[in-house]
């Protein structure tokens, strides 16, 4: 596809930047494990591996799975899905000033979509449930390829948008999203209320860490300058 001069892009990982979702992940986890018959993992390791695709967090948090290990968790999830097992209460909430955030940007032309190392299958009903589907022109999970921090996502959504790297920009509150971002030639911005710290985002090449909501779009602003409306 022929790039535009006019577009810019944002790209949102969800949890942890739209999505005040880490203690409920972490319970999910510790679920699964009991359930397994498998060491429960701190809470502060879990933590860390949040935005990772599935096997690689599980690799990360047991080392020494192998098939049978990975077939039990697969099929806890599976049940889960079906309804076979409860599903935990999850009280994930948007962080305060998201909805208005994202209607911003919408307002000011760019063009906004969400990756995620989620799999795509509560993905839609989560964005649906908390009112911001009709942001995203489009939505990327590891059901369309390899997760962060691959490239692989980000490239995907250049293409299909049209948009060149450098006018594209991926918010994330983990290393894996920034050095995504930067694995495809983009430019990424953290946020400083997700699981890893400020200056772990800087370090992986994010161009600046902002601290609150509110700071988004004005510094989506600064860094990718006006989009072309007409």
């Amino acid at each position: 596809m022929k790039k535009s001069t006019d577009l810019k892009l944002v790209a949102f990982d969800l949890d942890g930047t739209l999505l005040d979702s880490a203690a409920s992940i972490i319970a999910g986890v510790t679920e699964c494990w009991a359930a397994c018959g498998f060491a429960r993992p701190e809470p502060s390791a879990i933590r860390r591996i949040i935005g990772l695709p599935w096997e690689e967090s599980i690799k990360s948090l047991l080392p020494e799975a192998g098939n049978i290990e990975m077939q039990k968790i697969k099929t806890y999830y599976e049940e889960v899905s079906l309804g076979i097992r409860p599903r935990l209460n999850r009280d994930e909430e948007l962080f305060i000033g998201v909805e208005e955030m994202l209607a911003q940007l919408d307002d000011k032309g760019f063009v906004l979509g969400i990756i995620t190392s989620r799999s795509g299958g509560r993905l839609k009903e989560i964005l649906r449930s908390k009112g911001i589907e009709r942001y995203f022109l489009f939505v990327k999970t590891t059901d369309n390829g390899p997760g962060k921090p691959n490239p692989e996502l980000m490239h995907q959504a250049l293409s299909e948008t049209g948009v060149a790297a450098n006018d594209a920009l991926m918010i994330g509150d983990t290393t894996f999203d920034i050095q995504m971002a930067c694995n495809a030639g983009a430019r990424a911005v953290g946020v400083s209320w997700g699981v890893h710290e400020p200056n772990e985002l800087l370090s992986a090449g994010a161009e600046s860490v902002v601290c609150d909501v509110s700071e988004i779009c004005p510094t989506v602003t600064k860094l990718l300058g006006a989009t072309c409306l007409g």
